[in-house]
């Protein structure tokens, strides 16, 4: 590995970052490979996580964060995160990308990090797919159908706690991917929630998209280094990147612990329904039809209806931690 220069860089966490009443006063970076790095021993000092009670020299576990090195996906707050940059292992310690921080832990432990209260009521949902466009399919099931379903029950759920619910469609029909978010915009929505139904052999469980930041790695997307080739480009969307990772946070973790399917964690994609969203915005991937025991789950109201309920309930976790003073 690249030794680490030895000049120290400040993040430029300062003007976004909680002052700690206890632990660093400022987080430190240092510069290597092309990137800003801080180390994870001073991150957990700073958010008051506790003790590292790992015997394993590449692998942190303090409360509320287990990470390890070379790995991408960190466990934050009960729920698995997968972050732009892995995590670096130099010198006995483990480092994560300042960006990483700044994007993914920060929100995530300060509740969507908003400096003054967010109101919640009017939230955009969108049953993927559509017309001809079937979405994923098999013998018994088929997408479209499954979660314009599921989006008329979570819209039940959350009218009955007094929020203003519209759907991008309520039939059968093909809508464009810009249309989606345009509709949002339209409605004047606070929140946006895009439904969809995975496919692929016998995967299985439940992830949750969030938009990438400006300038990192998409999850699907390998890491090649700092220097190599990205998406520059910071798109509507990434206005609200902060929101973003807390309401996918909320969401996801509601449905893991309502439903114990396999926690395929919080990821990071540029969607055009999430990338163009004039709001906070997710994209649900609710279980796999390609997997025979989800499908049968996902083909019963009564599992549909558990799956609208946990994710009712993580848009209100949502909306209590940014409407509080």
């Amino acid at each position: 590995m690249t030794p680490i220069c030895r000049r120290c860089f400040l993040v430029a966490l300062a003007a976004c970052l909680l002052a700690a009443d206890a632990g660093a006063a400022v987080l430190k970076s240092r510069r290597f490979e092309g990137g800003e790095y801080v180390l994870i021993s001073d991150i957990a000092y700073y958010y008051h996580l506790g003790r590292n009670t790992s015997n394993d020299r590449e692998t942190v576990s303090y409360r509320d964060l287990v990470a390890k090195a070379d790995r991408r996906e960190i466990t934050l707050n009960g729920i698995q995160h997968w972050l732009s940059a892995p995590i670096h292992f130099y010198q006995g310690k483990l480092w994560m990308s300042a960006t990483d921080v700044l994007k993914t832990v920060d929100p995530v432990l300060r509740q969507g990090r908003v400096a003054k209260p967010l109101a919640v009521r009017t939230i955009v949902l969108d049953p993927g797919h559509g017309g001809n466009e079937s979405g994923a399919t098999t013998r018994r099931s088929v997408e479209k159908t499954l979660v314009l379903d599921l989006a008329k029950r979570l819209q039940q759920q959350l009218e009955a706690r007094g929020l203003r619910v519209s759907l991008t469609r309520t039939t059968d029909r093909l809508l464009s991917l810009e249309s989606r978010p345009a509709f949002a915009a339209q409605k004047n929505a606070d929140l946006f929630v895009s439904l969809h139904l995975n496919s692929g052999g016998n995967a299985s469980g439940i992830e949750t998209f969030c938009l990438t930041p400006a300038k990192a790695v998409s999850t699907a997307a390998a890491f090649r280094g700092w220097q190599a080739t990205r998406d520059q480009n910071s798109y509507r969307g990434n206005r609200h990147d902060e929101q973003n990772i807390w309401l996918a946070h909320c969401i996801q973790k509601s449905l893991i612990r309502s439903t114990a399917a396999h926690d395929r964690g919080v990821r990071r994609a540029r969607f055009v329904v999430i990338r163009d969203a004039p709001c906070p915005a997710v994209l649900v991937e609710a279980g796999f039809l390609s997997n025979a025991t989800e499908e049968r789950k996902l083909l019963t109201a009564d599992y549909r209806n558990r799956l609208a309920k946990a994710i009712a309930d993580g848009i209100l976790a949502y909306k209590a931690g940014v409407e509080k003073k």
